[in-house]
């Protein structure tokens, strides 16, 4: 019998290829050992000790030529604190029912805001507002607020009892970046006025994402940030901070830990203020320089949260999942992106 074998060496929230050996079954002579060992460090990543899994694939009897691909891997060192002792939110560092009850004693409400506009309404928001509604803060009053330039285009929704949506209108603007970034003006002018009345808690969220588990009250703080699933495992030299000094975004890669996506932020109105209003700031200040952080009001985001206000909170890439290409990563996901299409999008 001759058949690929693939053998992953790995923890059951995410490995990493360390080495590989290519092994020519019927020509031993021409197998190939290639080892990326040695540069662990340069990713930031360490080795484990970890369980074996095997698959077969495509077994093939009269393949022309038959191999196996051994993969020995690795994982990111995962903290549950930060330096400066804010939790990091892990399936399994917290009791849900424990959460739960204290905040339904408290009569805690949350609040999500989620902008759609142009084309991201009719994409993304129904799939957004149903998973919202099955998934997000499940036995808390909630409340949704839907910032749209098409108000009478937002889908109707049967809600659970105790969430409400509130549909208030924006301004069309043709530049997804401009859209991405005028949130940090839209929010404190739209949203915050009635969630600082409304909410105890908001989350400010992009509308291109879908929950797909529990999405509870272990999440809630003061200032809370999320970890960028796609750049979390990787060494801080990789992060894509803004390296240009001219730019209020600038953010010194020694005065960084971690780097967050801005399609999560979240915390308390008065943290959520300061939070918009300095990269609202920063990113007047650029426009009156012709200048564009290379990633937004995320570039803004991100120095905010590591020259300004260190989070109190963050969480964990279970929050906010990239894709299902890396799942086995995740004991538990709560949140994943849902599928891309930015040249459609974007146009």
């Amino acid at each position: 019998w001759r058949a690929p074998v693939l053998i992953v060496l790995g923890s059951d929230l995410c490995s990493f290829v360390l080495s590989y050996i290519f092994i020519d079954i019927n020509r031993p002579d021409r197998s190939q050992i290639f080892d990326l060992t040695s540069h662990l460090p340069e990713f930031g990543l360490s080795r484990a000790a970890p369980s074996i899994t095997i698959w077969s694939l495509s077994p093939q009897r009269n393949a022309m030529r038959s191999y196996c691909c051994f993969l020995l891997s690795c994982y990111p060192d995962v903290p549950t604190v930060s330096p400066w002792g804010a939790p990091i939110v892990w399936e399994g560092t917290f009791d849900p029912e424990e959460d739960f009850r204290l905040h339904h004693e408290r009569g805690t409400v949350v609040g999500i805001s989620v902008f759609a506009v142009g084309k991201y309404l009719s994409q993304y928001l129904l799939p957004f507002l149903v998973s919202a509604n099955q998934h997000f803060m499940p036995g808390l009053k909630c409340v949704i607020y839907v910032v749209t330039d098409q108000p009478s285009a937002v889908p109707s929704v049967s809600l659970r009892p105790g969430l409400t949506l509130v549909v208030l209108r924006c301004p069309s603007r043709t530049r997804w970046q401009e859209i991405s970034m005028m949130r940090m003006k839209d929010l404190p002018e739209l949203v915050f006025p009635l969630a600082k009345e409304q909410v105890d808690y908001l989350f400010c969220m992009d509308v291109d994402q879908v929950f797909i588990g529990r999405y509870g009250p272990e999440t809630l703080g003061d200032l809370v940030a999320q970890l960028h699933s796609g750049l979390y495992p990787w060494n801080k030299t990789y992060y894509t901070y803004e390296q240009d000094p001219r730019s209020a975004a600038f953010t010194p890669l020694e005065k960084a830990h971690y780097y967050y996506h801005a399609a999560v932020f979240g915390g308390t109105i008065p943290h959520l203020v300061n939070l918009t209003s300095s990269c609202l700031r920063g990113i007047l200040q650029d426009r009156s320089k012709g200048l564009e952080a290379v990633w937004h009001d995320e570039s803004h985001l991100n120095r905010y949260l590591a020259l300004e206000a260190l989070p109190s909170k963050i969480l964990s890439p279970e929050y906010c999942w990239m894709s299902w290409d890396w799942f086995l990563w995740l004991k538990k996901p709560k949140m994943r992106w849902a599928q891309k299409n930015y040249k459609n999008m974007r146009s």
